[in-house]
């Protein structure tokens, strides 16, 4: 498999050649592919290690969703808390008996701070509202908090980034702490993601990947400008293949959570409507179903120069991760050596 794997790499006709790390290794250990790909900073010709820190965008809404099921275990908050009990904000065009629940599930019915279906182009967004102006969840309210609901709460499923922000911000106001201190106590340090954490662009770690967008003219530039400056609730962590597979050891072990708690997360509390294999969600992750069998839970993040899916198969025992550095090598590739890892 090793060799058709990195084959499939090397040759891939995508204009866009991959560049990123790739690990699939068992739940007990044994690695079954882990390679490294591309240049991590491009200008100095720093390759991608196992090790490299990738940015993640919407992959690390998982991590918020621990944090809150935290929460709840310690009877600071409850499924069914509502907005109008957690947060104090002028929210006047709000349903104010939107749960917690329901912003867990996407489907508080809010309009977000990214209208993806009116505009895709998320770097678009930072021209208006300055990203390095955006370094903790409440800068993102004047992008979203007075827009009007677009559905009664829980009726639907519709994918959204501000129902997370209010989730990050309920976080902070129950415990008195910054979101990202408090997820790096939560879940970081006790799933040991050693190389995880959210870092702002002008102040990366070490062994950080800066991202990188194409232009037209195939000349590369960083993605600096076209995300916010630091990660968010609603996504932006940087992580590691390797700080992956240890977290993904760690929660379906219920080392992060109750037993109770992970199957409830892990659980599909809501049918998508959605294609494969984005059919149901449950708390900040994805749970791809094919009638009552489960073909995987996983995560996934895209923004510009960012692609990432981390995904635990359970009837293979399997984690595979992919994160790239780039905006769109990684999804046909990601198929392809799922192709590779089912029949194989």
């Amino acid at each position: 498999m090793n060799n058709q794997i990195d084959k499939l790499v090397q040759d891939q006709s995508d204009s866009e050649p991959f560049s990123g790390n790739i690990y699939i290794n068992e739940l007990n250990g044994d690695n079954l592919f882990k390679q490294s790909y591309g240049f991590a900073i491009r200008s100095e010709k720093i390759p991608n290690e196992k090790t490299t820190r990738f940015q993640t965008a919407s992959g690390s809404k998982i991590f918020t969703s621990i944090a809150i099921c935290k929460l709840i275990e310690e009877k600071l908050l409850t499924l069914d808390s509502t907005l109008l009990e957690t947060l104090d904000y002028n929210f006047r065009n709000f349903d104010q008996g939107i749960t917690i629940n329901q912003l867990l599930t996407h489907s508080s019915g809010i309009t977000s701070y990214f209208e993806e279906d009116i505009d895709p182009d998320y770097e678009k967004l930072w021209q208006k509202y300055p990203m390095y102006t955006i370094r903790s969840p409440k800068d993102f309210l004047p992008l979203f908090q007075h827009k009007k609901m677009k559905f009664s709460p829980g009726t639907r499923f519709e994918y959204n980034d501000g129902g997370f922000i209010l989730l990050g911000m309920i976080i902070e106001k129950i415990t008195g702490e910054a979101f990202d201190k408090f997820i790096q106590k939560s879940v970081f340090s006790p799933a040991k993601m050693k190389d995880s954490g959210y870092f702002a662009t002008d102040q990366l770690p070490k062994g950080s990947a800066y991202a990188y967008i194409q232009n037209p003219d195939g000349q590369w530039r960083t993605n600096f400008f076209a995300v916010p400056i630091i990660g968010a609730p609603d996504g932006g962590a940087y992580t590691t293949v390797l700080d992956m597979t240890v977290f993904w050891k760690a929660l379906l072990n219920d080392q992060l959570l109750s037993k109770e708690m992970t199957e409830a997360l892990m659980t599909a509390q809501i049918i998508t409507g959605w294609d494969a294999p984005y059919t149901h969600y449950g708390y900040g992750v994805w749970i791809e179903k094919l009638g009552s069998s489960i073909q995987k839970y996983f995560v996934e993040g895209y923004d510009p120069g960012v692609s990432f899916r981390s995904a635990y198969y359970p009837e293979l025992d399997v984690i595979f991760t992919m994160i790239g550095n780039t905006s769109n090598a990684l999804w046909p590739l990601y198929q392809e050596i799922e192709e590779i890892l089912l029949n194989d």
